[in-house]
């Protein structure tokens, strides 16, 4: 395995390698033509709005338009061949691992807020249809100083879609293997300082089962429905008032069989709510005051039945709520200067049968601020100083500072670099678990005693855009995190006594890494993007590499659009190395290292459209997981599948 670890010429050769590699070898990711980049506008990196080239924070942009002609029906299905973003599916999900870091160490925004519903430490990214997003903003490395805990590795930020006309309406359906069928649909209209969107989706697919001869399903049956609707009103020319509501239910049902023949038939329930209230608006011109409310109510139902017995029979029933709130005001200095001033709550609980005390709760509160100063004029050198302070009612005090830069020595060169600091509080899982299984003798603990896990994160990165034909970007990063929180043995089965598994900050770790990516337009019509990611990590204790990671990966995507028959053909490809595990094979407490294979994964699409004056349809037809890549034990994934389906949309502008 290359080492590349602690090499103090490891940034400096990375980004001249990538500056050196021929134009012809390269292509990016982010979707969007070179030529609308200008118009697109982020707040994730800076928790305010700004140009995405003009960004201090690099930001990953997957627009409206990126997502429809993915054809994808959820978030996890948008994300899986971008750049530098890993997806890792587990039972509890898919879920977003970002520079190498676990995935409970990526913060999951809805509009600015963060949601609840982590199983396992993970947000299932899967569970959140497309239908109601508007783009999806990554900012990968800490972001602590603007979002607090469980921001280590980055942010994923899902920015709903609103009203933006008189009279508009969408439908989404498809057939396809596994008997899946997908609905969706929403409306939208916007009269004088009112608009409104409503939309509503259902989704069903069959189990999978990647070993023919087994009864164990890897992927389980799934079948959910969701609604929502969000409002924008305006109260004055200069202010506006936005509530929001969302709700989603899922229903996966699989079956497990255990080394000792026992066959289990296991069923998840899980129910979402959402509901946003937020003003904002301007005093002078020159400011911007910011309010939100947010809550989000999750339960997660459990059941594990054994077949023709009850003896291992298990239930399992958490509920989870969330509330917090948001205040923020920006103001411009001059020119030179923007400066941000926030506070947040936050006030968590949680109810299961499988805590220690049956429920937790925490509160916590946060003051940031940062100061975005043009150092020359032109933006040409540009610094972002930031930081905050939070107090935990359970983890006392934390402060987070950070800076970034950004140089432009040339108008179609952009040079940003950062260090800062970020952290995770223990969730109640890691802090109160409490669950014996007799059976099979052994016992899950909590420990109360765990402390927040910390990282150190350096990032530089160089984007160029060659021509308005040709964009490259190259970058290169480090994270050093302590207290890493660890899960394994504490006391080995004597005398009968139940073996004791738990909960403990034992770990230190380092992640390093870098991406190069480029967008180019070959020809009319024809969009082809690519990149590469490497990710070297060192789990110090043990010295040896962190489970699960691939130290390379490769991501294509390639579009052409033949306007003369409305026709589109796109492409979506992502290679991924050998993982790493360490298992105990023999049962003699040794663990041997063992490798997955590389995994290659295509997906095509085909789209005819269908236009008139003021609606538009478009047939499709598509293939998923081509070459049908995955396996039971490391790679779940759901084998080749083949769909069809019709899109439609009425405007009224």
């Amino acid at each position: 395995m290359l080492r590349i670890l602690y090499s103090p010429n490891f940034i400096t050769g990375l980004l001249f390698a990538g500056l050196m590699m021929p134009s012809s070898a390269l292509a990016d990711d982010e979707g969007s033509d070179s030529d609308d980049s200008d118009e697109e506008v982020v707040v994730t990196g800076t928790r305010t709005e700004t140009s995405r080239e003009e960004s201090t924070v690099t930001t990953l942009v997957i627009s409206r338009s990126d997502i429809e002609e993915s054809g994808a029906t959820t978030v996890a299905d948008v994300l899986q061949a971008q750049p530098g973003v890993v997806l890792e599916r587990s039972y509890a999900g898919t879920s977003v691992r970002l520079q190498g870091l676990n995935p409970d160490h990526t913060l999951v925004l809805v509009d600015g807020q963060r949601v609840s519903g982590r199983k396992a430490g993970q947000i299932d990214m899967s569970r959140y249809p497309v239908d109601w997003i508007e783009r999806i903003e990554i900012v990968k490395g800490p972001t602590s100083v603007l979002y607090g805990s469980d921001a280590m590795g980055g942010v994923v930020n899902l920015i709903t879609r609103k009203a933006d006309g008189p009279l508009s309406a969408d439908l989404y359906s498809s057939y396809g293997s596994l008997n899946a069928v997908d609905l969706s649909a929403s409306v939208a209209t916007e009269t004088g300082s009112t608009g409104i969107r409503a939309h509503g989706g259902y989704h069903t697919v069959d189990s999978f089962d990647r070993n023919e001869g087994s009864l164990t399903t890897d992927g389980p049956s799934r079948t959910s429905m969701s609604a929502g609707a969000i409002s924008t009103v305006s109260l004055t020319p200069n202010w506006n008032l936005t509530p929001r509501i969302f709700y989603r239910q899922q229903d996966s049902q699989g079956i497990s069989e255990t080394g000792s023949g026992a066959i289990f038939d296991q069923r998840n329930l899980t129910e979402e709510v959402q509901g946003a209230l937020a003003t904002s608006g301007s005093f002078t011109g020159t400011d911007r005051l910011q309010v939100t409310g947010f809550t989000t109510w999750f339960r997660d139902q459990y059941s594990s039945n054994q077949r023709n017995s009850s003896a291992l029979d298990s239930y399992q029933d958490t509920t989870e709520l969330s509330v917090q709130g948001a205040i923020q005001y920006d103001r411009l200095f001059g020119d030179n200067h923007r400066a941000t001033l926030g506070v947040d709550t936050l006030a968590e609980s949680m109810e299961s049968d499988r805590l220690s005390t049956g429920e937790g709760e925490r509160t916590r509160v946060g003051v940031f601020a940062q100061d975005e100063w043009s150092v020359t004029e032109g933006q040409r050198f540009t610094l972002l100083p930031g930081g905050r302070f939070d107090a935990d009612s359970q983890f006392g005090t934390h402060a987070t500072p950070s800076i970034a830069l950004r140089y432009d020595p040339v108008p179609t060169i952009a040079i940003r670099g950062g260090y800062g600091w970020g952290y995770r509080a223990p969730v109640f899982k890691e802090l109160l678990m409490r669950f014996e299984n007799t059976s099979a003798n052994y016992v899950v603990e909590g420990n109360k005693e765990l402390k927040p896990e910390q990282s150190r994160n350096a990032q530089l990165g160089i984007d160029w855009i060659a021509t308005k034909t040709l964009w490259l970007s190259i970058s290169a990063y480090r994270n050093d995190v302590v207290d890493l929180i660890g899960f394994g043995t504490l006391a080995a089965s004597e005398d009968g006594s139940p073996t004791r598994y738990g909960y403990i900050n034992v770990a230190e770790a380092v992640t390093q890494g870098g991406e190069i990516n480029v967008e180019a337009r070959l020809w009319s019509g024809l969009d082809v993007a690519a990149g590469y990611a490497l990710n070297d990590t060192l789990d110090v204790a043990n010295d040896r590499p962190l489970e699960g990671r691939s130290l390379h990966r490769v991501t294509g995507q390639l579009r052409q659009a033949i306007d003369a028959t409305g026709t589109t053909v796109t492409a979506r490809l992502s290679w991924n190395g050998p993982k790493a595990y360490f298992v105990d094979i023999d049962d003699d407490d040794v663990e041997e290292r063992v490798e997955s294979d590389a995994t290659t994964l295509l997906d095509l699409r085909l789209f005819q459209d269908i236009v008139s004056s003021r609606a538009g349809l478009r047939l499709f037809i598509g293939t998923d997981n081509l070459l049908n890549t995955g396996d039971s034990e490391y790679f779940p994934l759901p084998p080749r599948t083949f769909f069809a389906g019709l899109t439609g949309r009425f405007d009224a502008k």
